[in-house]
């Protein structure tokens, strides 16, 4: 065998080595790839549809109550000067909510006492960024009262819906809709 075929036959077996580390050859075929740490800290890394959607959910209904409890708070001193509404109210909602909390101060009215709910997120659209809440509103031991508060037919307990929207990941209550006339 000359020099010349014995560093040909060597550069082959080297080049068919090298190939073989690029590629991954293995002594058995069949065995599948290690998924590696990469993938499994990849996996744990994002959430799960589930766990997006339950943290979502969580993330609304805190909207909701931050709103109801900011709302309670102003109202109980009629201050439509209020800021901390936008934190968890967007519009149309947060200019009726101030617009109200102003005719209430303008006519010398406030409320006292505090009501309740028990709210459920009905649908959530996490492509739309959009979710629906129903909820249950209980004003009985809540009252206007001052000025020339009139007396109301409506239910002290009544159904509400209301929609919030995420805008730059944080979730706002933007349209509420009372059914004053039903009960719940």
């Amino acid at each position: 065998m000359t020099t010349r075929t014995k560093v040909r036959n060597s550069f082959v077996l080297t080049l068919g080595v090298a190939l073989c580390v690029l590629v991954g050859c293995t002594a058995d075929p069949a065995a599948e790839p290690d998924a590696g740490p990469t993938s499994a800290a990849a996996a744990t890394a994002s959430p799960t549809p589930d766990a997006a959607e339950e943290r979502a959910r969580n993330e609304v209904l805190a909207a909701y109550n931050g709103y109801l409890e900011t709302y309670i708070k102003a109202s109980a001193q009629a201050d439509y000067r209020t800021n901390e509404l936008a934190t968890y109210v967007g519009e149309p909602l947060l200019g009726q909510l101030l617009n109200n909390l102003y005719n209430m101060s303008r006519s010398g009215v406030h409320n006292e006492g505090r009501p309740t709910w028990s709210p459920t997120v009905t649908e959530l659209r996490l492509d739309a960024n959009e979710a629906v809440i129903q909820d249950c509103f209980d004003s009985t031991n809540w009252n206007a009262v001052g000025g020339k508060t009139q007396p109301t037919a409506q239910a002290k307990k009544y159904p509400v819906v209301l929609r919030a929207k995420r805008v730059n990941d944080k979730w706002y209550v933007h349209e509420s809709t009372a059914q004053r006339s039903s009960t719940c």
